[in-house]
């Protein structure tokens, strides 16, 4: 009887286990589902205007610097400057923005060569955002769908890698 009691005990206790542990891997893996991610040209946008039918090119989807520094000033962002990417070597005119939790920071004159080499810099630097993306020699990471909308991006239209956290 009592080896009886021991065996069901054990079943149980390994019942359970599994149960959390199967948890765990569920709840894991539903965190991953929610990324969207592209590769090559993504996003590509029309509109049917009178015009005629309009669409946003991926180089067009980036606000150009200036443009950009304004809409974010406009709209109150704390706005540091950098060089490089990170503590990397790669060279870059670096705009990171913040105000209360939102941000977003992108690089613009990137070489060629060094477009995804600052991608993946991005890639292990952030892991909370809606939006990371390399767009030609643009790469950015943004916080969330207003902070994409202050800045001025005209759409999601990317042609490289985009990682979309919706």
């Amino acid at each position: 009887m009592k080896r009886r009691n021991v065996i069901i005990s054990v079943v149980v206790v390994a019942v359970i286990a599994i149960m959390f542990i199967a948890l765990k891997v569920i709840k894991k893996e539903e965190g991953k589902r929610n990324i969207e991610r592209n590769y090559g040209i993504a996003h590509t946008e029309t509109n049917i205007t009178s015009n005629g039918v309009e669409t946003t090119k991926p180089e067009d989807a980036v606000p150009q610097k200036d443009q950009l520094l304004q809409n974010l000033k406009d709209k109150g962002y704390h706005i540091e400057y950098y060089n490089t990417v990170f503590d990397s070597e790669i060279s870059c005119y670096r705009i990171l923005a913040t105000k209360d939790n939102a941000f977003i920071d992108i690089c613009y004159d990137l070489a060629d060569d060094n477009a995804e080499k600052a991608f993946y810099e991005y890639e292990n630097k952030y892991n909370k955002y809606y939006l990371m993306a390399m767009n030609g020699t643009y790469v950015y990471c943004i916080s969330d769908k207003e902070v994409f909308k202050d800045a001025g991006f005209k759409s999601l239209a990317n042609n490289g890698i985009q990682y979309i956290n919706d």
